[in-house]
């Protein structure tokens, strides 16, 4: 019986709560989806794959995979890129899923300075698996649902999305803007509903000190780092740094308000790379240490596993190129 009336309570939570967007706490190794302004800030070409794994302590694991792919048009200075995400969710199997193109044009204020402007746009599409669910009347009638509001649901809904951002960026520091869903689209499973997804707003930011370098290799540096969320009345801060000397780099963050409910502490994150410049190439592990009130429900935590793969002609390679921020 505790089974069944915990699916009742996730179906309140699924046709009452407003859409949220999927956490990743390697944000740097998804830099198009963190902010639009990103896009063709490498040498060349640029692909990235994010996989993460959350509450893997619970019956239903809720699992992200998100991918980019962008390209520096340094003629035209500006990028484009391609964004894609995948998100499922909970017993029913929320699956959100979202394409994006995205641009960004950069101009230089000085040799060593930038300013970034991005937008993206694209399909957002979410579906869900009424069979895997269990409804209040089937308990007493054994029987298929007859509630009104359930019977008007759609399975699937899709959506126009668009997103935008700026930063300033330099060989040293970076602080950029984001504004997800500007359209607030609706994405409610209802046929006469208005769930719209809010705007989300997000301030980022850090500082790279170096610490060693060897001609324009970097061989150690400590790079403090911000990343402030707010959607309607909530808000989640995640702060720490990265220690990078090479080709190891150790990031550790908290995640939460402190001295506040709204969420108060949430995780600390831990994160090993390696960065393997013979091949372009850079790995990432992080693990989120729950330091909530879920702790007993969530004892596992969250895994996510990064990749970053850049290639560029030698040409280009020798480029001068802003790349203050993290690659994690």
């Amino acid at each position: 019986m505790i089974k069944k009336y915990l699916h009742i309570v996730l179906i309140v939570y699924v046709f009452f709560a407003k859409a949220q967007n999927p956490q990743f706490t390697q944000y740097y190794a998804l830099p198009l989806l963190l902010n639009p302004a990103f896009t063709g800030q490498t040498y060349e070409h640029r692909f990235t794959a994010d996989v993460r794994s959350q509450w893997p302590g619970v019956a239903t694991t809720y699992k992200s995979v998100a991918a980019s792919y962008d390209y520096n048009m340094a003629s035209a200075n500006s990028g484009i890129g391609l964004v894609f995400l995948q998100d499922i969710a909970g017993t029913p199997s929320i699956s959100s899923s979202l394409a994006l193109l995205s641009y960004a044009y950069n101009f230089k204020i000085n040799k060593t300075t930038e300013i970034r402007a991005g937008l993206q746009m694209g399909y957002g599409y979410k579906s869900i698996d009424m069979s895997k669910l269990v409804f209040n009347d089937q308990l007493y009638y054994n029987s298929a649902t007859l509630d009104p509001y359930v019977l008007n649901m759609n399975t699937h809904v899709s959506y126009f999305d668009l997103n935008a951002g700026a930063m300033i960026n330099s060989a040293t520091y970076w602080f950029g803007f984001t504004a997800q869903h500007i359209n607030t689209p609706n994405t409610s499973f209802s046929v006469d509903g208005d769930n719209k997804q809010p705007v989300d707003i997000s301030l980022h930011g850090g500082y790279r000190f170096v610490l060693e370098k060897k001609g324009n290799k970097l061989k150690k540096f400590f790079s403090p780092t911000f990343n402030y969320k707010h959607e309607r009345n909530f808000n989640q801060l995640d702060i720490g740094a990265y220690y990078f000397m090479a080709p190891i780099n150790l990031g550790l963050w908290y995640r939460g308000i402190p001295f506040t409910n709204k969420p108060g502490s949430d995780a600390i994150s831990l994160l090993v790379g390696v960065d393997l410049d013979k091949y372009d190439m850079r790995i990432g592990f992080s693990y989120d240490v729950t330091v909530s009130k879920l702790l007993v429900a969530n004892s596992l935590g969250a895994f996510e596993l990064s990749f970053i793969y850049e290639y560029a002609k030698r040409s280009k390679k020798v480029r001068k190129v802003l790349i203050s921020c993290p690659k994690f």
